[in-house]
C-alpha cells in the first residue's frame, strides 16, 4: 500500500471511529431523554413491576428487538425472538439483566439492553369526586392531589343536580311505608280482638309502633300513632254497634214466636178438653140410639161436632210446629250473622298480616336507598361532614385496604375511594325548608353546593 493510501485509511478509521461515538452518545442521550412519568430516575430504582405497568426495553443496534412493551396479567413481557419473559416482581435493573441473559442465551453477542418504565399502572379514583376514573400515576402523588386531578371533592355535576329530589323521594316513600306498617298492625290487633269476641283492644306495644319515632320527631309519631289508634277504635265500637244491633233485632222476634207458641199450646189443651168432652157425649148417645132412646140424627150432629173439634186440634198443632220452625229459623240467622261476621274478620285479617310481612321485606331495602341518596345529597345540604378515604393496594397478588388521610402517599395502582361520613341523625330527620343549601337544591340552583 502507498503512503498516500495508508494515510486515507487512516483518516477514513477515525472518522468513523468519531461517528460511531457521536452516534452511540446520541442513543445514550436519546434514551435517558425520553420523557419519563417519574420526576426522576432513581425513584424507580426500587419499584417493582407489576401487571399493567409499561416498559421501554432498547437493545442497541437491533431496533426489531426493541420496543414499548406492557406487562400483561400474568406478569410477562413478550420479547421478539425470545417469548415471553417474567417480569413481574422485577426492578428495571434485574429486568434489564434479565432480557440481556435471554439475548445472549444464543441470539446475540455481547447484547447492549436498556429497560426503563414509560407508563406506571393508573390510580382509580372512587367515590365522593367529581370526575372519577382512572388517572396517571406521578411520583410524589397523594391523596389530595389525585382528588385534585379528579376535580375535588364532591358529586358529579348530573348526580348533584338531582340528588336532594331524589333523597326527598326516596325519604317519602320510608315514611309512607313506616306510616302504613303502623296502621296495618293497629288493624291488626283490632281485627284479632274482634276475632276473639273480646269487647276492646289495645293497639301494639309502643316499641312496635316506634318505627319512624327519630323521622317524624317524638310528638310527631305519638300524634300519628293516636291518630290511627282513635280511627281503629271508632271502627272498633262502630261494627260492634252494628253487628249487636243486627242481632237484637233477630232475637227480638223469639219472644213474640215464644209468646205464640204458648197460647196455642193453650188453645190445644183447652181443644184437647172439648173433644174429650163432645166425644163422651158421642159414645153416651150412641148407646142410647142403640136403645131405640135415642134419634139417629142427633147421634149425627155429636159425631160432626167431634170431628169438627179433632180438625180444629190437628190446626193448632200446625201453627205450634209452624213457630217453632220459625224459632228455629231464627237462631240459624243469629249463628249466620255472627259466622259471616267472624269470615270477614278472618279475611280481613289474613290480609293484614300478607301486607305486614310484605313491609318488612319492602322496608329495609327502602331504608338502604334513603341512606344512599342521603350520602349522594349530603354536600347540598349544607352539612359539614368527614370524609372516609380508603386505598386498595395490590401486593404480590394480595390486595391490602388501607385508611388513608388526605397527604398519605400512594403507590402506582392504588384504588382511592373517597366517602362522606354524614351524621347518622340526619338519615331520619326531614331536612328544615329554611336551610339556603336545601332550598337552593329544591329550585335547581347549583350554589346549593357553594357552603362547601
Amino acid at each position: 500500500m502507498t503512503p498516500g493510501r495508508t494515510a486515507l485509511a487512516g483518516a477514513l478509521g477515525r472518522c468513523c471511529a468519531s461517528i460511531n461515538i457521536r452516534a452511540a452518545a446520541l442513543l445514550g442521550a436519546l434514551v435517558f431523554s425520553f420523557p419519563l412519568l417519574a420526576d426522576s430516575p432513581e425513584d424507580s430504582r426500587a419499584y417493582k413491576l407489576e401487571p399493567g405497568d409499561r416498559i421501554t426495553v432498547t437493545v442497541f443496534g437491533q431496533a426489531e428487538l426493541s420496543g414499548d412493551m406492557l406487562v400483561d396479567g400474568a406478569g410477562n413481557i413478550l420479547l421478539p425472538l425470545v417469548g415471553p419473559i417474567e417480569v413481574k416482581d422485577l426492578t428495571t435493573m434485574e429486568c434489564q439483566n434479565l432480557v440481556r441473559d435471554r439475548l445472549a442465551d444464543g441470539i446475540l453477542r455481547r447484547p447492549s439492553v436498556s429497560v426503563r418504565i414509560s407508563e406506571f399502572r393508573p390510580l382509580y379514583i372512587l367515590g365522593d369526586v367529581r370526575a372519577p376514573g382512572a388517572y396517571p400515576f406521578r411520583y410524589g402523588s397523594t391523596v389530595q392531589s389525585a382528588v385534585a386531578v379528579a376535580g375535588g371533592f364532591g358529586l358529579a355535576q348530573l348526580v348533584e343536580a338531582t340528588a336532594v329530589s331524589e333523597f326527598l323521594l326516596a325519604d317519602e316513600r320510608v315514611r309512607q311505608l313506616s306510616f302504613q306498617r303502623q296502621a296495618l298492625l293497629v288493624r291488626r290487633a283490632r281485627l284479632e280482638a274482634q276475632r276473639d269476641g273480646a269487647k276492646s283492644f289495645s293497639p301494639p306495644a309502643p316499641q312496635d309502633l316506634a318505627e319512624g319515632a327519630s323521622m317524624f320527631g317524638e310528638r310527631g309519631t305519638q300524634q300519628r300513632v293516636s291518630s290511627i289508634v282513635a280511627d281503629e277504635t271508632d271502627t272498633f265500637q262502630m261494627q260492634k254497634a252494628i253487628l249487636e244491633h243486627q242481632l237484637d233485632l233477630l232475637s227480638s222476634q223469639k219472644p213474640r214466636l215464644e209468646k205464640e207458641i204458648e197460647s196455642f199450646s193453650g188453645q190445644i189443651t183447652a181443644a184437647k178438653k172439648q173433644l174429650e168432652v163432645v166425644k163422651q157425649h158421642a159414645d153416651q148417645y150412641s148407646r142410647l140410639v142403640k136403645q131405640g132412646l135415642g134419634v139417629a140424627n142427633s147421634e149425627l150432629q155429636l159425631r160432626l161436632m167431634e170431628a169438627n173439634q179433632e180438625s180444629e186440634l190437628w190446626r193448632l198443632t200446625t201453627q205450634v210446629l209452624r213457630l217453632q220452625m220459625e224459632a228455629g229459623e231464627l237462631d240459624v240467622k243469629i249463628y249466620e250473622a255472627e259466622a259471616s261476621f267472624k269470615r270477614q274478620l278472618i279475611a280481613e285479617l289474613r290480609e293484614v298480616r300478607e301486607r305486614v310481612r310484605d313491609l318488612d321485606i319492602t322496608l329495609p331495602s327502602a331504608r338502604e336507598i334513603r341512606e344512599v341518596k342521603l350520602r349522594q345529597a349530603g354536600s347540598m345540604v349544607g352539612a359539614e361532614a368527614a370524609r372516609s378515604v380508603s386505598v386498595t393496594r395490590n401486593r404480590n397478588g394480595q390486595a391490602t385496604v388501607l385508611q388513608a388521610t388526605e397527604t398519605t402517599t400512594l403507590e402506582p395502582g392504588d384504588i382511592i375511594d373517597v366517602r362522606k361520613m354524614l351524621p347518622r341523625e340526619l338519615a331520619y330527620q326531614r331536612l328544615p325548608a329554611s336551610e339556603p343549601g336545601l332550598e337552593a337544591a329544591r329550585r335547581g340552583r347549583p350554589e346549593a353546593s357553594a357552603s362547601r
